[in-house]
């Protein structure tokens, strides 16, 4: 389905500018009054060749109100897992007297062929202390109740529900910011995000930008092709929208495979006894059939539906019913068949002594 673009959100791309220059970016961005403005940028130390960008900067930090900072969780050494970092690391101090920060840690998927970005997370607790994620923090300025509902969902982890590329947001280039001429009246009651989006927007670069399932080439593929602050700003939209993607639990997914399984096994012992000299044959579609249909129901419920289908074990019963149904006929059948007979034949054996028992305590009574 055609996604629209989320006009809650505009991203500015701050290119290779030094401090000065994004300082006077944020000047003209809080001129338009936004909502908030989130900076996807490390200021770690003071610039010893650049004092007055420093000075710049920090100024314009501490009287602009709601700026967002991104800080980045430092990863543990220790297998505890109510502690997955153990330290928070942020701007320098001389940057950070008015704005609050969020960690821009983002979950790469390192298992796949390529680095690929998939999920991300709203908490994570670091030496005793919780930190949220800068999406989350962005989203309480604009959305109080829509950051809180993200904190409360059960899931540690969230599969990104992308809106898209950048075409799906506002966004400006460097040098459109710094145009008086340029008109950035859209910018009120917005979130603005400020990141790096290349020299210019759609020049060559390898700089903050990972694979995503958006990529084009999927297959094959050789570039990267999101930067990191059009991520934050698709899990923003996910949150302000509430357009999280749900997903089956363990539980249900183990026991719809098992209800797959039980299912074909009774189909397969029918056709099995009705058309014995067509079993291979129809067993064969029936488990290609079931197989393509369970990864179209899959792929159809997610697009549709934004849900998580996980009938990993249902693929599981259909590729293992032909082994099952096999085992079942040539050796559970006869276990079962003989276990019933032999019940029989001992509830037939007593028959006879309970009726004399009956009649001798008949004749007892008379």
């Amino acid at each position: 389905t055609e996604v629209t673009p989320d006009t809650n959100i505009v991203i500015v791309n701050i290119g290779h500018l030094d401090r000065a220059g994004i300082a006077a970016q944020i000047d003209r961005i809080a001129a338009e009054q936004p909502a908030v403005i989130g900076i996807d940028a490390f200021f770690r130390q003071p610039k010893d060749d650049n004092p007055e960008g420093d000075t710049m900067l920090a100024d314009v930090l501490r009287r602009t109100p709601n700026v967002v900072l991104v800080s980045k969780l430092i990863d543990a050494d220790t297998t505890d897992e109510e502690d997955a970092f153990d330290a928070l690391e942020t701007s320098h101090p001389m940057f950070t007297q008015n704005v609050r920060a969020g960690y821009a840690n983002i979950i790469i998927d390192d298992e796949a062929s390529f680095l690929t970005c998939r999920e991300v997370s709203f908490k994570e607790h670091y030496a005793g202390k919780t930190a949220m994620s800068f999406p989350v923090v962005l989203a309480q300025h604009l959305d109080p109740t829509a950051a809180q509902r993200a904190l409360q969902r059960e899931e540690n982890v969230e599969t990104i529900n992308y809106r898209g590329g950048l075409a799906k947001f506002y966004h400006f280039d460097v040098d459109q910011i710094l145009d008086p001429e340029t008109d950035l009246s859209i910018l009120r009651g917005k979130v603005v995000l400020m990141g790096y989006l290349g020299t210019t927007i759609g020049s060559p670069s390898l700089e903050d930008i990972f694979f995503t399932p958006l990529n084009e080439r999927y297959v094959g593929r050789s570039l990267p092709d999101m930067h990191g602050i059009v991520i934050h700003a698709n899990v923003l939209s996910m949150i302000l929208h509430g357009s999280y993607i749900d997903r089956m639990s363990d539980t249900m997914a183990i026991l719809v495979g098992l209800a797959v399984l039980i299912t074909n096994v009774l189909l397969f012992t029918y056709i099995y006894s009705r058309f014995e000299n067509w079993y291979d044959t129809l067993a064969l579609v029936l488990q290609l059939g079931q197989s393509l249909f369970i990864l179209y129901l899959t792929i159809v419920v997610f697009d549709e539906r934004a849900y998580k289908l996980d009938l990993t074990p249902a693929l599981l019963g259909v590729a293992l019913v032909g082994t099952v149904h096999d085992l079942y006929q040539d050796s559970l059948k006869k276990l079962i068949l003989g276990a019933i007979a032999q019940a029989r034949r001992r509830t037939v054996s007593k028959s006879p002594s309970d009726r004399t028992d009956t009649v001798e305590s008949s004749a007892d009574k008379s």
